[in-house]
């Protein structure tokens, strides 16, 4: 359905968007805590490791733009089906989504909404699996904040 040359092009142009979306909010970090006494800015360690991954990214871009493959994926296709690249699409809209719901509103709103909209964009019908993967967020939620005493706000 969709050529792994054309899918993989397209997603070296999102991993390079997204790493320099990241890059520039890692100029915001301010030095605290263990980083401090290390003398490093606390940007040096996010930043090194999303161009890291941009290098990666251009590599394999290149690759593909040159040979048209990355090993022996040439003649492959990436969804089976229609089904299979809807899924994905929406589970890439839920991941955005959940996303702007942690910047802008905090932690708790995104792992309640996380769970089920990545159920639902995946096609999961059974409730018993709402309600484990809810659970799940409940029990990691508290461990975080009343065990670990990190607030996830």
């Amino acid at each position: 359905m969709l050529s792994q040359q054309t899918a993989n092009l397209v997603f070296v142009v999102a991993i390079l968007g997204a790493a320099g979306y990241f890059a520039w909010v890692a100029e915001g970090f301010v030095t605290s805590g263990l980083l401090a006494g290390s003398g490093l800015p606390s940007k040096f360690f996010p930043q090194l490791t999303l161009g890291i991954t941009g290098a990666c990214a251009l590599v394999v871009g290149f690759l593909y733009l040159t040979r048209g493959a990355a090993g022996g994926d040439a003649d492959e296709t990436v969804f089976e089906s229609g089904t299979e690249a809807r899924q994905s699409l929406l589970m890439l809209g839920v991941s955005v989504a959940c996303y702007v719901i942690w910047r802008n509103f905090s932690f708790v709103p995104m792992a309640v909404l996380l769970g089920p909209l990545s159920l639902l964009a995946m096609g999961v019908r059974s409730p018993l699996i709402y309600v484990v993967v809810l659970a799940l967020t409940a029990a990691i939620t508290a461990i975080f904040t009343y065990g670990l005493g990190i607030q996830l706000v």
